[in-house]
């Protein structure tokens, strides 16, 4: 022990580490604290942080896993100034990896991760029991449950509730969900004299009338109570609006349904005397047939019954009919002169007429006349346009729209066969 002590090299090793843990302990820890040798930055601390959420890993599109705990607690064992940064940053990450697992219960370990390799972690607990089962996806309708009906208004009822939207989806796993028999909502209407709106969660429930706490997709709806206090019938009217499709003409427009039933109060059924207005867009029709329109609800009233009523829409569609070998006529002629249509050699045309099947059927064949205009021409081959007079309502095209004529000048034809007969004597 004493030659231990002579060793000067010895004695020297120990003054410098004591000197460094002096330097250490005077510069590295602020001196308004109280340290200890927990402060030390090269001494091990322990530390336990609470709360750290818990990061799932698997198929949440298709899988549902119970037993998976929010938070954990984790204690840090390692350098002290190792464990004080990942104890402020908290950048480290508590994990349940279930990607490799099959449908079932199973006891898994937490894991950690992004966190120095100089550290120790202990997740509390360090393992959990989960059940993995397969994600279903129900829709089923909401009903409205009318909470204190019989306190509404003295004069006044509540209708049928409006849900937007009326369908929602529940999710949960095929035992969940095969339980639930129906969704509903809670209104309470206690003193409502009036049409209100609220928006309200959806509640799941067995068919024996328990609770039950699934995911609902959206968890809120919103509902509109109409509060009525008297109705009146009043007819409707169709207002033709909007242009008709080129080809169509409107022969008829009814509906089937002529009255509706208007909820609103006292007052305004008093003052209103009808009719309805409901607005037809002929241009959103091609075809005839029956069409479900909406009736507009009146201002200041809160509903109509029925909302919709169906209308019997009857078009007339343009069809073509041909009229043939009608004559062309002249008009203009010079008494001096001759007139034969060459082309078309027959001297007739074809005549097509466009339209409505009750326009077409009145036309008579008679009262077409179609007139080569040929005053002011001279001798000669001449190209002449046609004209048509015909009764109205329909459009008419020609198979020839201009027509080729000889004109002859009569006194000129007889001099040239006189001069011939002439000839043939001398002859």
């Amino acid at each position: 022990m004493d030659n231990f002590m002579d060793n000067r090299w010895i004695l020297r090793g120990i003054a410098l580490l004591v000197t460094l843990l002096l330097f250490m302990s005077v510069n590295l820890v602020p001196q308004s604290s109280s340290s200890g040798l927990g402060d030390i930055p090269f001494v091990n601390n322990k530390e336990l942080i609470r709360d750290v959420h818990v990061t799932p890993v698997y198929d949440q599109q298709n899988l549902i896993v119970d037993g998976i705990p929010k938070k954990v607690s984790v204690q840090l064992d390692g350098p002290n100034s190792i464990v004080k940064t990942a104890e402020m940053k908290r950048d480290f990450e508590v994990y349940i990896d279930l990607t490799s697992y099959a449908l079932g219960t199973y006891e898994v370990p937490l894991k950690i991760r992004n966190l120095s390799d100089k550290i120790k972690a202990t997740i509390k607990p360090r393992t959990v029991t989960v059940t993995i089962k397969e994600k279903i996806e129900k829709e089923i309708p909401v009903k409205a449950v009318y909470k204190n009906e019989k306190e509404i208004k003295y004069g006044y009822k509540a209708e049928e509730a409006i849900i937007k939207p009326n369908l929602i989806k529940i999710v949960g796993s095929e035992d969940e969900v095969r339980q639930v028999s129906y969704a509903s909502v809670d209104i309470d209407v206690a003193d409502a004299n009036q049409t209100f709106s609220q928006v309200l969660p959806v509640k799941l429930y067995d068919k024996r009338g328990n609770r039950i706490l699934l995911n609902t997709n959206p968890s809120k709806v919103e509902v509109t109570v109409p509060i009525v206090s008297e109705s009146a019938t009043f007819p409707i009217e169709l207002i033709e609006t909007g242009s008709l499709q080129d080809g169509l003409k409107l022969k008829s427009l009814v509906s089937k349904v002529d009255h509706v039933t208007v909820y609103a109060s006292q007052d305004w059924l008093n003052n209103f005397s009808g009719p309805i207005e409901v607005p037809v867009d002929l241009s959103t029709f091609d075809k005839s047939g029956t069409y479900e329109i909406n009736v507009p609800t009146p201002d200041g009233a809160f509903k109509v019954d029925p909302s919709t009523v169906e209308v019997v829409v009857d078009f007339s569609q343009e069809k073509e009919m041909k009229f043939s070998n009608i004559p062309i006529t002249f008009s203009g002629e010079n008494d001096n002169y001759s007139y034969k249509i060459t082309k078309p050699a027959t001297g007739k045309v074809t005549v097509t007429a466009r339209g409505f099947a009750e326009d077409l059927d009145l036309i008579n064949p008679s009262e077409i006349s179609v007139t080569a205009k040929v005053s002011g021409l001279e001798p000669g081959t001449q190209h002449v346009t046609l004209s048509i007079s015909a009764p109205k309502g329909v459009i008419y095209k020609l198979d020839y729209d201009t027509v080729t004529v000889e004109i002859t000048d009569k006194k000129t034809s007889q001099t040239d066969q006189g001069s011939e007969i002439v000839g043939q004597s001398s002859n």
